[in-house]
This record gives structure tokens, C-alpha cells and sequence, in this order.
């Protein structure tokens, strides 16, 4: 076992579920919103699913920002069922899906307790894509900010990076006076997280509850199914 001195974790649907939380956040808000009601709630729900999975590029290129993301994929979305909408309507959407995730976002006792013990032996740190706004206050719904305080919890939007690029694990492991062996990563998402630390020279634990294949030959430490089975490889 490498003599790891800092474990660095991915945030979304690693700590905790996001994916539930987003499509519970999505439907309602789909149901309600004067923009989509009456409309197929399952086609939009997919719509914007796509069209926001289609701009993840334009957002790792740089060509657009997380505002820019969010009304373009309810716009275009719109647009597919003959809809439009001013952006301050459009901005009012993204707001009450904002506020029904949050809603959804809700502390684990389980991972509570074993981010606990590890912080007893490790240095913890969160590497997260996305927008800084929503990132905080996750962590502050799932009762992890004393764990992560925000000098340890590194957003892609304030970075300038975003996983797989090696340069936003090279950034964090800069700021923490860390070397990429004395690193361990663990994430839910093979391309951003264990393929993208790897490539970094970290080592990394892929979290893989459905058992998916991997998508390239590389070999991670471990794979677990439940975030609880770390202690048993770290310990």
C-alpha cells in the first residue's frame, strides 16, 4: 500500500447521491414552472438532460460559462416544443430547480462516520467539475463543511480546470504541498476521476456501485461498490 498522505474525493454522486437529487429537483420543477407545464414532463426531463450533457464540452473549452450552460440547455429545450423564453424566466427556472435539489440534499451517517475516521489519519480534500455556488452549499446541506473547509474543497469554475485535465490535479496537489504519489483519488466517474487522476499520477479508488465496465485500461487501486468499503483499503 502507497504511503498516501492526502485523499482527495470527488463530490457528486461520490459523497453523495447528486443524480437523485438532480432529477428529483428536475421533475419538480418541470411539473410546476409556468415555462414547462403542460408539456410532456418525461421529454423535457430527457431534453434537458441531453442538452446539458451536449454543452459539457463548450463548458470544459471554455467557450461558455455555468450561466450560459443553464439557459441554453432549458432554451434549447424549449425550442424543441416550440417554446421560447426571455432570460430572466429562464433564469427563474434554473433558481426553483436550484432550490428543489437543495431540498434533496441530505447528510449520510454512514459517510459522516467514515470521513470522520479517515481525517484522523489523512488529509481530506474535495475536487469537484461544476459551479462553485451549488458546490458549497452541498456540502454544507450534507453537514460536511467541518471536514471541508473551503480551503480544501477545489471547484473547477475557481480552478480554471476541469477533471480529466491534468492541470487541475496538478493545481491541487500545489496548493496542498502535495506530490501525486503521496495522493489518493476517489470518484464515481472513470473518464474525469480514476482515468483523469491516474493520467495525473495519482492513485485512485473508482466507486462503481452499478459494476459498468471500464472505459480504458487503466487499473486502479481498488473498486468498491459502497463509499463505507475506503476504510478497509486505507486502513
Amino acid at each position: 500500500m502507497p504511503d498516501f498522505q492526502l485523499i482527495l474525493f470527488d463530490l457528486d454522486d461520490t459523497l453523495f447521491d447528486f443524480s437523485a437529487c438532480w432529477e428529483k429537483g428536475m421533475r419538480q420543477t418541470i411539473a410546476s414552472h409556468p415555462l414547462t407545464i403542460g408539456l410532456d414532463p418525461d421529454a423535457v426531463y430527457e431534453a434537458l438532460q441531453r442538452h446539458s450533457d451536449a454543452l459539457w464540452a463548450d463548458i470544459r473549452e471554455k467557450r461558455i460559462n455555468f450561466d450560459q450552460l443553464r439557459r441554453l440547455r432549458l432554451s434549447r429545450t424549449l425550442a424543441e416544443f416550440g417554446r421560447r423564453a426571455e432570460t430572466d424566466r429562464l433564469d427563474d427556472f434554473q433558481e426553483q430547480y436550484v432550490a428543489a435539489c437543495m431540498a434533496a440534499v441530505v447528510p449520510d451517517r454512514a459517510v459522516q462516520s467514515l470521513l470522520t475516521q479517515l481525517e484522523e489519519r489523512y488529509t481530506l480534500a474535495i475536487v469537484t467539475n461544476g459551479p462553485a455556488d451549488m458546490a458549497f452549499e452541498k456540502i454544507e446541506r450534507l453537514g460536511l463543511t467541518p471536514l471541508f473547509p473551503a480551503e480544501r474543497v477545489f471547484v473547477s469554475e475557481q480552478i480554471g480546470w476541469h477533471k480529466p485535465d491534468r492541470r487541475i490535479f496538478a493545481a491541487v496537489l500545489e496548493r496542498l504541498g502535495a506530490s501525486p504519489a503521496e495522493a489518493l483519488f476517489v470518484g464515481d466517474n472513470w473518464t474525469a476521476d480514476i482515468a483523469g487522476a491516474m493520467d495525473a499520477g495519482l492513485s485512485a479508488v473508482w466507486l462503481n456501485p452499478a459494476g459498468v465496465p471500464p472505459a480504458t485500461d487503466h487499473k486502479p487501486l481498488a473498486v468498491i461498490k459502497r463509499l463505507e468499503e475506503l476504510w478497509e483499503i486505507v486502513a
